[in-house]
This record gives structure tokens, C-alpha cells and sequence, in this order.
């Protein structure tokens, strides 16, 4: 009789399967694939609710997959690109804000005191929010359409937050920017990216989130949380900053930078 060796349990077939739970990052890029398919086709209601779905869906995403961050930040922007423009088609107003009522777009990190980033990415972070706020500063000064000084308010508040939760070390803003090209190209610019056409403004707006969507793909990131508390605090941590540079995005579309695929993911791959 041959003896019985001791090894691991026998798969029972379908168990391992019915077993698995999915994770936030798995279930959120499920739900935003599937409901960008319902936005693409049918009745423009459906349309509309799915794209709104979207929009949060690839948020999670953002937040929750650190390796499709950019994806789901671009992603989102362009799904509530998509529900605005179909909101009006049906007389709504789109509002952009989450089942919990927070807001998919914001403008500045307010109640914001930490991020799991290192400290290298948030003075990155930092130094894009405040280059493009003083950039929109000369454009206002200009009285160039599209340019405020509360939008350039706004950046550079964000840039003094992002600066607060680093400590304060390191600083890369600078106090002066060079501003030849916006003083020659107050209006339109020729996105260096893509060599696309568009109102200075916009590309002022997707140059800062991309610069921070780079930063943020970059191997300088090297904090990590383990376990599930810490890895829901992430999620929420990120999910603020996520709605900070969708709400970049999403306010260059508004001034006009194309939100296709063939444009904003064509510049993100050159970042």
C-alpha cells in the first residue's frame, strides 16, 4: 500500500474560481469598460447614465490601480466630457458629482493633509500646479478669453498644499517662469506634444496634468501601503488628487484642446 504524502489540498474545479473576490481596482475597471461601451451606442439617456457611471468608475481606477492612474484620470475627464455634452442634448445639467455627492472635478486639495507619495513626486507635483498658475496669471493679465485669476489662484494654492504634505523641503517652484512663448501666443499655441493647434489656455491645462500624471508614473514613487485599512486610506487619499488633475483635463476640453483618444493619449505617451 502506498503511503499518503503530505501536500497541499486538491483543487476541486470551479472552486478557486467562485472563490475570488475581486479587488477595487479589478471591479472599478470591469464597471468602466463596460458602461464606456453603453455610452458609445443606444438611446441618448442611456448614453448619458453611462457615461456619468464611467466617469466615476475610472476614477477608482485611478486611484486604486497606481499602474493605470494615467488611464483612469484621462479616461474619466473624457467620460465627463462625454455626459456634459450629452446632458444637454436632453435638457439636464450635468452636475460631475459622485454617488456620495462629492464633486469628480476640483480646483484645489482643501482638508487634504496627506498622500502616499514620496516626498520627491510632490514637489513635482508642486512645481506643475505652479507653473501653470502663474501662467495663467500673465494670460489674465492679458485679458486673454479663458484665462482668471481665480483659476490661477487655484493652481497655485494647490501647489502650496502639495508643498505643505512634502513638509516643505526641497521646494522646485520658482518665483519667475519664462513667458516669451505665452507673450508671443497669448491666444493659440502649438501644442509641443502633438503639434496640434489650440488655445493656449487648454494647453496650459493639459500640460499640467500631464506633467503630473508623468510624475506620478515615475520610479521616484516609492510608497507603498500594505493591508486592507491602508489600502482604502489610499484609495481616499488619491482619490482627491485624482479629481484635481481630472478637473485639469476636463478644463482643458472646456477651452478647447480635443479630448479624442488620437490627441490626449498621444500626448500623455510623449510625457
Amino acid at each position: 500500500m502506498t503511503a499518503t504524502t503530505a501536500c497541499s489540498s486538491p483543487r476541486i474545479a470551479g472552486r478557486a474560481e467562485s472563490e475570488y473576490q475581486e479587488t477595487d481596482c479589478e471591479r472599478s475597471y470591469r464597471s468602466a469598460t463596460d458602461n464606456d461601451s453603453r455610452a458609445q451606442h443606444g438611446p441618448i439617456i442611456v448614453r448619458y447614465l453611462a457615461s456619468s457611471q464611467s466617469a466615476q468608475d475610472w476614477q477608482t481606477v485611478a486611484a486604486a490601480c497606481p499602474q493605470r492612474i494615467s488611464e483612469g484620470v484621462i479616461r474619466s475627464a473624457q467620460a465627463q466630457w462625454l455626459a456634459n455634452n450629452l446632458a444637454q442634448s436632453i435638457s439636464q445639467t450635468y452636475t460631475a458629482s459622485a454617488h456620495d455627492g462629492n464633486a469628480l472635478r476640483r480646483q484645489r486639495l482643501d482638508g487634504l493633509t496627506a498622500l502616499p507619495l514620496s516626498k520627491a513626486i510632490l514637489r513635482k507635483l508642486a512645481l506643475a500646479e505652479d507653473r501653470a498658475g502663474s501662467a495663467l496669471q500673465v494670460l489674465a493679465a492679458k485679458g486673454v478669453a479663458g484665462a482668471t485669476l481665480t483659476a490661477s489662484d487655484n493652481h497655485h494654492a494647490a501647489g502650496s498644499q502639495l508643498m505643505s504634505i512634502a513638509g516643505n523641503t526641497g521646494d522646485l517652484r520658482q518665483k519667475e517662469y519664462d513667458i516669451s512663448n505665452l507673450l508671443a501666443n497669448p491666444s493659440t499655441a502649438t501644442d509641443k506634444s502633438t503639434g496640434l493647434q489650440a488655445s493656449t489656455v487648454s494647453i496650459i491645462e493639459i500640460d499640467c496634468a500631464l506633467e503630473e500624471l508623468a510624475a506620478l508614473a515615475s520610479p521616484d514613487n516609492t510608497v507603498s501601503n500594505t493591508g486592507a485599512t491602508a489600502a482604502s486610506t489610499r484609495t481616499n487619499q488619491m482619490l482627491v488628487l485624482v479629481r484635481l488633475i481630472t478637473g485639469h483635463c476636463y478644463e482643458a476640453f472646456e477651452q478647447g484642446y480635443p479630448s479624442a483618444d488620437f490627441a490626449v493619449f498621444a500626448s500623455s505617451s510623449k510625457q
